[in-house]
């Protein structure tokens, strides 16, 4: 077989096809129990989690890979861990055959989880988020009704034929005193491969719906604090309309500053939880609509129970989020408007300044023009007096020259000259 090497292969090329085939479903050839845990760990906690397999591996004897990716399966001996990784949190499942004929209400008191050391189970990081154990026995729905009374305590049931109706499964959605929910599911006649997309499924359905519902008390928190903000900003709306001052309003610009930092901050600090929340619950509604569930008598199925229990408390958590948006639109419109407003106030006193810049300017070439006048009167006085200095001398050497009269017919020429010349060098200067 020809091979590749002649071309130059993208880094991810293997990692982007595995892509498709990770987080594979268990098979479930016949009875069976499993607990699944969920564990929120952050973005950044998984390293920890692949040393705490490999030590969950070694004490009991098993073999772990050197290196994995966000999947890995441990055979356990009689147990099958199935520990995948998420953005935000891991999960670990413990899957272990049962024997025909085992009441389903004795699976539930003996999971998997209390066979694996102490030690090790104290170690698990993170914040527990989902507990369950599921249990999947052979037989008709029918079958199962004398156990559900003993299995889920008389709790209102949530259940549904799934599958078509090859099978059928219970749940109340309740935690137990030992910290767990249970899932109950019938196998009619349901290969190994569905029933193990179907355990799939419904622990995918209660994680996923754990992980959407973390928005909603984040979302009734800030529900008075949003509250709170819109009445400041209606505060400062009103007050704008009636204020006048350019300080007033430079005051109400830095409220509205501060306000929007608030804004930005609750925005910075839930924009996640809430996108996270959005995108948890369309992976809600679509495994559900993959069950393709069909009625049971007297039971509520599982979707009807989610549309009824599940989706009031997303559009509570879309509707905050959208008061939070609508609440920074506002105030970046008020903050326009008012900015708007500060420019105008700010310009209108750069007019009135320039105003009586102008003026000064035009009472100083007045006083300018008079100065030049009088210039010329003192130069003219002062070149007169050396010229009366020269004619006198010329008198005291014999010339025929009366000082005085001659400095009086010079006057006039004197002083029209000297004003002509100071203006010829102010038009100079002016045009330069």
């Amino acid at each position: 077989m020809p091979k590749l090497s002649p071309f130059n292969e993208h880094s991810q090329r293997q990692k982007l096809t595995d892509e498709v085939h990770s987080r594979p479903p268990a098979d479930v050839p016949g009875p069976m129990v499993c607990t699944h845990l969920a564990f929120l760990t952050g973005e950044n906690g998984f390293e920890s989690e692949r040393t705490h397999l490999r030590e969950l591996a070694a004490l009991l004897g098993a073999k772990a890979p050197g290196d994995f990716g966000n999947h890995l399966v441990l055979e356990l001996g009689k147990t099958r861990l199935v520990w995948e990784r998420h953005t935000e949190f891991s999960t670990y499942t413990f899957y272990e055959a049962l024997t025909a004929g085992t009441d389903p209400a004795d699976a539930f008191s003996r999971p998997p989880l209390a066979r694996l050391p102490e030690r090790w189970k104290e170690k698990l990081t993170g914040e527990l988020l989902v507990a369950i154990n599921l249990v999947v026995t052979n037989g008709e729905s029918a079958e199962m009704d004398p156990h559900l009374s003993a299995i889920f305590d008389d709790h209102r049931l949530v259940g549904a034929g799934v599958a078509g109706g090859s099978a059928a499964v219970w749940t109340d959605l309740t935690i137990k005193p030992d910290g767990f929910s249970r899932l109950l599911i019938a196998n009619r006649n349901l290969r190994p491969s569905r029933m193990g997309r179907l355990v799939q499924r419904l622990l995918e359905i209660e994680t996923y719906r754990m992980m959407a519902l973390l928005a909603f008390p984040l979302a009734r928190a800030l529900a008075p604090e949003i509250s709170r903000m819109e009445e400041e900003l209606a505060r400062i709306a009103t007050e704008t309309a009636s204020i006048s001052g350019l300080a007033d309003e430079q005051r109400q610009l830095q409220e509205l500053t501060s306000l929007a930092a608030k804004v930005e901050q609750l925005t910075a600090r839930t924009d996640f939880r809430f996108s996270a929340a959005r995108a948890y619950y369309e992976l809600v509604t679509r495994r559900i609509g993959e069950l393709d569930e069909r009625k049971l008598p007297g039971l509520q199925q599982i979707a009807t129970f989610m549309e009824r229990r599940l989706a009031p408390a997303m559009r509570t958590s879309e509707a905050i989020e959208r008061r939070l948006d609508t609440l920074s639109q506002h105030i970046a419109r008020a903050s326009s408007l008012l900015r708007t407003r500060v420019e105008i106030a700010v310009q209108e006193q750069n007019q009135s300044l320039l105003a009586s810049m102008e003026k000064r300017v035009r009472l100083q070439l007045r006083l300018q023009e008079t100065v030049e006048g009088l210039s010329a009167v003192a130069i003219s006085y002062y070149l007169l007096g050396i010229i009366h200095y020269a004619l006198e001398a010329a008198h005291e050497t014999g010339l025929p020259v009366d000082p005085a009269l001659s400095v009086g017919i010079l006057a006039p020429f004197m002083l029209i000259a000297v004003f002509l010349g100071v203006r010829s060098v102010r038009k100079r200067l002016k045009a330069d």
